[in-house]
Formats: structure tokens, C-alpha cells, sequence
């Protein structure tokens, strides 16, 4: 015999909370992080810079910006261009010694 659901046992009910406080969940959510970083660090890489990977070329740019971000090199502010004001007896100001 199949057994017929009640309206009650349709709802969806809230899962029950991880950590007792946000920040706490914050500290849980971090040193998990931290633990499987180095592996997905790896995995990218290896997604990214294997010479035997075969991983699209969009794939594996993808791949290498992520290493990026987590790197955090891409720089926050724009680079200011070098000026090359200066006499043009003695070449562009960067260039002086």
C-alpha cells in the first residue's frame, strides 16, 4: 500500500544551526578554508599550468585568475604610468641614472 503524504509533511523545515553565533560560524567557515586551500590551490594549478592538461584555453584562464584572487596580487589601484616629460637632449625622465 503507498502510503499518502499529509500537507504538514510537505513543509520544508530549517536545518539547525551550525555554531551558536555568526562570528563563530565565521571562524568555523575560515579554518575550513584554510585546511583545503592548499588542495584547491593545487588543483588549479594544475587545471592552469599542466602542460599535458586538457582544459580549454577559457578554462584554464579561468583557472589562473582564481590562483590570483586567492594569491591577492591583482593590484587595488590603477598603476599611475611613468611621465616622460624631460629635454629631449637627455632622453625620457625615467630613464635618467
Amino acid at each position: 500500500m503507498e502510503k499518502r503524504l499529509q500537507g504538514s509533511d510537505l513543509t520544508p523545515t530549517t536545518p539547525s544551526p551550525s555554531a551558536e553565533s555568526p562570528s563563530e560560524g565565521m571562524e568555523k567557515t575560515r579554518a575550513l578554508a584554510r585546511r583545503y586551500l592548499p588542495d584547491a590551490v593545487r588543483l588549479l594549478a594544475g587545471v592552469a599550468f599542466a602542460r599535458d592538461s586538457e582544459a580549454a584555453l577559457h578554462t584554464r584562464m579561468i583557472a589562473a585568475k582564481a590562483i590570483v584572487d586567492i594569491a591577492g596580487v591583482i593590484p587595488q589601484a590603477t598603476p599611475v604610468a611613468p611621465s616622460y616629460e624631460g629635454s629631449s637632449n637627455d632622453g625620457p625622465a625615467w630613464r635618467h641614472e
